[in-house]
């Protein structure tokens, strides 16, 4: 998928989350984007609208968001290739420790990708399989999937 198009996909998902209203209470639901892109250009695209919502988004007041990564992406943050991406993991890790988002990344992907459990960064939480996880969340927590 393009970057142009990709960056209209990221913001017609998002969009919707901006305009919602504020709750006077915390709500346990929340979104679920599954998240697979090419290079670390589209994936800055997805932390920027991230960033994005840093402004207008209080995770006690709002849902929250679940960023389920299970492509290419997963590459970015394995050790060794973090340090020519040092910037990008860290303002996922940034986004991540804010409360903004909650990072997961799909273990299935990561043996295809030939990727070790402990090459990811620790604020990275692993899954076993990301459909079965974005289904989880949906299912379990109220999620709905963008």
């Amino acid at each position: 998928m393009c970057c142009s198009r990709l960056l209209v996909l990221l913001v017609a998902l998002i969009l919707p989350l901006l305009s919602m209203p504020v709750w006077s209470e915390p709500k346990e639901d929340g979104f679920v984007f599954s998240v697979t892109v090419n290079s670390a250009q589209q994936l800055d695209v997805v932390l920027d609208r991230a960033e994005d919502l840093r402004e207008l988004f209080d995770p006690e007041q709002h849902s929250k968001i679940a960023i389920v990564l299970h492509g290419d992406e997963l590459q970015l943050f394995q050790k060794g290739n973090d340090s020519s991406n040092q910037s990008l993991v860290e303002r996922a890790r940034q986004l991540d420790q804010d409360h903004i988002i909650d990072i997961k990344a799909c273990q299935t992907m990561m043996r295809i990708l030939d990727i070790e459990q402990s090459e990811l960064p620790s604020f990275i939480e692993q899954v076993p399989f990301a459909p079965a996880e974005i289904e989880r969340l949906e299912r379990e927590e109220g999620f709905t999937r963008l």
